[in-house]
């Protein structure tokens, strides 16, 4: 009996370990790729369509913005000092921002623009906050269907 509960507790906690982790520092430092993947939810969305026309109307949508998504990769460049690179490939086109990011009392990672008045490029608004889920930052409003996440690259 003895046995069982131990293993019980085990198995528990071995589940409770791929759940979020408090972000460091030192696993940020670094490069990360945003990946934003619409496809399944999409897909999903017009499976529950009520009409034929609006599940067509989805997948046009659907494939229209997936194929916008496909030619626009956003890195972010988490440096030693707080501030965060953001990068913008999209068309042949290059626009780098940079911003600051912390780490909050939650053990989560929080990105903010830098105060400029001649931007109109928002990196994220004031409560998004990104959990490390499984070595990959999730965004905390995606936290669940993980269709928004950053994987790191180098």
């Amino acid at each position: 009996m003895k046995r069982t509960i131990g293993l019980l507790v085990l198995t528990l906690a071995l589940g409770f370990t791929a759940d979020a982790q408090r972000v460091k520092e030192k696993d940020i430092i670094g490069t990360w790729k945003l990946i934003i993947d619409i496809e399944d939810e999409m897909e999903e969305e017009a499976d529950d369509a009520d009409t034929l026309l609006e599940e067509v109307f989805i997948k046009a949508i659907s494939g229209f913005v997936g194929g916008i998504l496909e030619d626009i990769e956003i890195y972010f460049e988490f440096q030693s000092d707080n501030d965060v690179k953001i990068t913008v490939l999209a068309y042949d086109e290059k626009e780098t921002e940079t911003g600051s990011w912390y780490i909050n009392k939650r053990g989560n990672l929080v990105i903010e623009d830098i105060d400029d008045d001649d931007d109109s490029f928002n990196i994220s608004s004031d409560d998004d906050e990104w959990k490390l889920v499984d070595g990959i930052l999730v965004n905390d409003d995606h936290e669940d269907d993980r269709n928004v996440y950053m994987t790191k690259v180098h």
